[in-house]
């Protein structure tokens, strides 16, 4: 999590992608990690936005999920990609690119993006790196 003024308050780990498709530069396919923004063209940033969408019967997610937009892309390699958010992990195998947390560091991430959306906050830039 970025502030303007202050610089990075807060990073979370995270996982994405099922268990077969993590692997380098499978950003083009379903199942893939979420792209990164130079993978796109056109795409500055991704945002999440802070208000969640209850999602407490769907088993992958359990909870709630906060959607990353846009929706869907188009990557350099001409994959179709989108429907993406950030969730706890449902303990369900693999993820089909969402952003995925362990429940202890989705319940800091939700209580951190309460916060900013009681603030007035409507969304976040969230930019995609991979080491």
């Amino acid at each position: 999590m970025r502030h303007l003024e202050k610089g990075t308050l807060r990073v979370w780990q995270a996982t994405s992608a099922t268990d077969k498709k993590q692997y380098k530069d499978n950003f083009h396919e379903r199942g893939g990690f979420i792209p990164p923004e130079y993978r796109v063209p056109g795409l500055k940033s991704w945002t999440v936005n802070t208000k969640p969408i209850s999602m407490p019967d769907n088993p992958g997610v359990d909870g709630n999920f906060y959607k990353i937009d846009p929706h869907e892309v188009k990557t350099d390699e001409g994959g179709i990609r989108g429907d993406f958010g950030i969730h706890k992990d449902g303990n369900v195998p693999g993820s089909m690119g969402c952003i995925v947390m362990s429940p202890d560091r989705f319940q800091q991430f939700e209580k951190e993006i309460t916060e900013l959306a009681k603030d007035g906050v409507t969304s976040l830039p969230l930019f995609v790196t991979y080491s």
